[in-house]
């Protein structure tokens, strides 16, 4: 039965991987958080799942990374935060640590002469790092996008940059969707030539899954993004908010110990 990864499971791309991925009574999941109580609160559908395997602990702890993608199909990188955080390389720190993880398990299996199958990576990025992904964005709006959300876009393309330089030996997506909202699912499609907003977590969350199924090597190494098939997506007006606050850490960066979401690395 298929087995997969979730790192990053209590938070809107990771509890919408969960709830899609347990749609299907043969999955498998890995869900890696840093509180299994929380995990349980956002996604009640994990409590008491025989489908789910909950790793708790820190994201540097190599050996629990280690054995949440152990023998697994597929690793999806969902860990991320809400804003524009100044010095954020939280995406970046994922793909080290998966990555260590990695070449642990390769060197255990050399150690008994076994050659096991690598998961792939499924890294969740955005479409604004794909310049082809932007062609119908007006560029004064692609320019506020980006400058709002300037140090999150550093850390994904650090983060792309490590992934792709592993490749010889590591196979890496890398899912490019447009701005994403909290909406139902209601049905989507692949592209590697564009992407649209809105897009709901749902349907980005099931396209994901649906590219890490994929086999004969369809995606290995290329951005991928996933389309909304519905006209109907909730507008995501909550990204106005985090538009104006993003630009304001991009140009005064030590107001967001006051403002912002997280504690400053």
């Amino acid at each position: 039965m298929p087995s997969y990864a979730v790192l990053g499971a209590t938070g809107n791309t990771g509890k919408a991987l969960m709830q899609v991925l347990l749609q299907s009574p043969v999955n498998q999941v890995n869900a890696y958080c840093r509180s299994k109580e929380k995990l349980n609160r956002v996604c009640p559908e994990t409590a008491n799942n025989k489908q789910v395997k909950v790793f708790e602990g820190h994201l540097d702890d190599v050996s629990l990374i280690a054995d949440c993608i152990r023998g697994t199909w597929a690793v999806f990188l969902a860990v991320a935060i809400v804003d524009n955080m100044p010095g954020c390389t939280v995406a970046r720190d994922t793909a080290s640590i998966v990555i260590s993880a990695l070449d642990r398990i390769r060197h255990e299996a050399d150690q008994h002469n076994s050659h096991p199958r690598l998961p792939k990576l499924i890294q969740l990025s955005s479409a604004s790092l794909e310049k082809s992904f932007c062609g119908d964005v007006p560029a004064f709006v692609h320019w506020i996008l980006s400058t709002a959300v300037s140090h999150l876009y550093k850390d994904l393309a650090e983060a792309e940059k490590f992934l792709r330089a592993q490749q010889s030996w590591v196979t890496s997506i890398f899912v490019k969707p447009g701005g994403l909202v909290h909406d139902r699912q209601s049905g989507h499609e692949i592209s590697t030539e564009t992407a649209k907003t809105p897009l709901s977590f749902l349907d980005l969350a099931a396209g994901m899954v649906e590219i890490a199924g994929s086999e004969g090597g369809k995606y290995d190494m290329r951005s991928v993004s996933v389309l909304p098939t519905s006209d109907k997506v909730a507008f995501p007006w909550d990204g106005i908010y985090f538009a104006l606050t993003g630009l304001l850490y991009h140009y005064m960066p030590w107001t967001y110990r006051y403002l912002g979401e997280y504690p400053l690395p």
